[in-house]
């Protein structure tokens, strides 16, 4: 039976959800997560893993100190390779990969021992090499010569080195005073 007024709500067709209806109900969701007895009782949820492939850290060190998982754009390509990886290949992007001092690319302050120490060399483990820091530099310097860790440049590498080789610290951002270790921290979470 048909009365001539507005149509039953079960027979009317309903319009799709704009895009700015949907991002409302995302962000519905993320108020709703933030309220629910998970988040109000202080237990943190991981909700991104490590990888199987590829590095966990992909941002400069001041980002990430930041603990600021998102992004804007196109997320940054993280393909940096350990320590062992650069000592077991000789895809260097150097030349004379087994010659070349660390020297030759870090600056070494008067009687370091890191001065007379090839590259190569320094990715073996060595008695004076703090925490291996030597060790990851060397690597993280490789990485960022192969293109592999676009955020964290070849003069942000080197002068990693030489303000902790200069005052025993590296201060990624204003206030911050990172030792060797972990400076090693952050490396090898931008290494995989």
């Amino acid at each position: 039976m048909t009365t001539g007024g507005p149509q039953d709500s079960t027979t009317e067709k309903q319009a799709p959800a704009s895009p700015a209806h949907e991002r409302g109900l995302v962000n519905e969701s993320r108020r709703r997560f933030g309220k629910s007895g998970l988040a109000a009782s202080g237990i943190i949820a991981t909700l991104a893993s490590r990888p199987v492939l590829g590095c966990e850290v992909c941002k400069s060190p001041s980002g990430f100190l930041s603990g600021n998982l998102s992004t804007h754009g196109r997320k940054p390509i993280c393909e940096g390779r350990s320590p062992g990886y650069w000592k077991n290949h000789t895809n260097w992007p150097i030349a004379n990969r087994k010659t070349c001092k660390f020297s030759a690319v870090f600056t070494c302050t008067r009687g370091s021992p890191y001065a007379s120490v090839t590259m190569l060399n320094l990715l073996s483990h060595q008695r004076y090499d703090t925490n291996n820091l030597g060790m990851h530099l060397v690597a993280a310097y490789l990485n960022a010569m192969q293109g592999w860790t676009p955020f964290l440049t070849v003069e942000r590498i080197q002068s990693m080195f030489h303000e902790w080789q200069t005052t025993g610290y590296f201060s990624p951002t204003a206030g911050v005073k990172w030792n060797a270790a972990q400076i090693v921290d952050y490396l090898t979470r931008t290494q995989d």
